[in-house]
């Protein structure tokens, strides 16, 4: 950390800041002006001010406001993010989980939100009554803008592109599962690639092409798959596969949790998928505050008891699919996957025997 100068920032006058961080929102100086409580004139004055302190224009007319020079442009981030920091320090207040009220905004992908949360809102009644959640789907390319302009508090997801003015951590071990009802595809578990292929499929797919990890992992090997039914919406596939001849791939998570709830069989997928880690991503401004904290912990945790894996049974020859059903829950709850400590800050999803 750079050593202050007191000297130097004796004659900064913070109220510049604050009018500068307006302007660049609003790229209008009455508007501006309006934003902070202050008439036009004063607005002006402070840009004035602003101009010589810095040494550039900072901003030039347009028909529709003002514009921000390339200098301000620069300046934009480090300014907000150090406005939010002081605000955070200046407004933070000691956060009691057990008696205080506190709303947070969640961004994640449907699959984690049905696997993660509910074991997050058990922890959440036990220790904090008061605290509230709105989940929203995850927009990678909105999501970092979101925590910026404080929509979000936190976003869980893959990692997208690193600013100095975000924080992450590792949050759990990515991976998929190859999904599908037992009573309906009769397999050899582990799944070969010939059965995977052999069998049609469902395929989770928001890219403009409709393709996954799955087609691109096929397509380096010169194959292709059947995809009878195509859908955005990962929680709708365990009600499509019900009594359908059906895979489905799904990340991890997503998968136990679907095996769990509808009786369904994974298995491990019979080609290697590239799969990104899933991380926490939040504003610097909040990493201080203590309930923002509390939801970060408390969100780890839940990951930690919700992640275990249930690991489809080894069998060799083709069974009836009853049989093979009964074999798939009697062996749910064996080990899970560990995020390795040391890409994990020092903290480990624990295995349960």
């Amino acid at each position: 950390m750079l050593p202050i100068d007191h000297a130097q920032l004796s004659r900064l006058d913070l109220n510049l800041l604050v009018a500068f961080d307006a302007l660049m929102r609003e790229r209008h100086v009455t508007r501006a002006a309006h934003r902070i409580g202050l008439g036009q004139p004063a607005m002006s004055h402070h840009l004035a001010r602003l101009r010589e302190l810095l040494g550039d224009e900072l901003f030039t007319r347009a028909p529709t406001g003002v514009v921000p020079t390339p200098h301000a442009l620069m300046l934009a981030e480090p300014v907000r993010t150090a406005l939010a920091c002081l605000q955070g320090v200046l407004t933070q207040r000691p956060f009691d989980p057990a008696t205080q009220e506190r709303h947070f905004k969640v961004s994640l992908s449907d699959g984690l939100e049905s696997s993660l949360v509910p074991a997050f809102l058990a922890l959440a009644a036990s220790e904090a009554p008061g605290v509230t959640l709105s989940l929203s789907p995850l927009q990678e390319s909105l999501g970092l803008a979101m925590l910026d302009d404080g929509a979000l508090d936190l976003l869980v997801g893959p990692p997208l592109e690193q600013a100095p003015h975000h924080k992450l951590r590792l949050f759990c071990a990515g991976g998929y599962r190859v999904v599908f009802d037992p009573d309906a595809v009769d397999v050899d578990l582990p799944l070969s690639l010939e059965d995977f292929l052999s069998v049609p499929h469902v395929r989770v797919s928001r890219r403009a092409d409709s393709s996954d990890a799955v087609d691109d992992a096929l397509a380096r090997l010169r194959l292709k798959r059947r995809v009878a039914v195509q859908t955005a919406h990962s929680l709708s596939v365990p009600h499509l596969l019900r009594g359908s001849r059906l895979l489905a791939v799904l990340p991890r998570r997503a998968a136990l949790a679907s095996a769990q709830a509808f009786g369904l069989s994974i298995s491990d997928p019979p080609l290697p998928l590239t799969a990104d880690a899933i991380v926490m991503r939040w504003h610097a401004s909040r990493d201080a505050d203590p309930g923002h904290r509390w939801l970060r912990e408390t969100m780890f945790r839940a990951a930690t008891q919700s992640g275990e894996e249930n690991t489809a049974p080894r069998v060799t020859a083709r069974t009836p699919p009853r049989r093979r059903r009964a074999r798939q829950k009697v062996a749910m709850g064996l080990t899970g996957e560990p995020v390795p400590p040391s890409t994990a800050r020092g903290a480990t999803l624990k295995r349960k025997s």
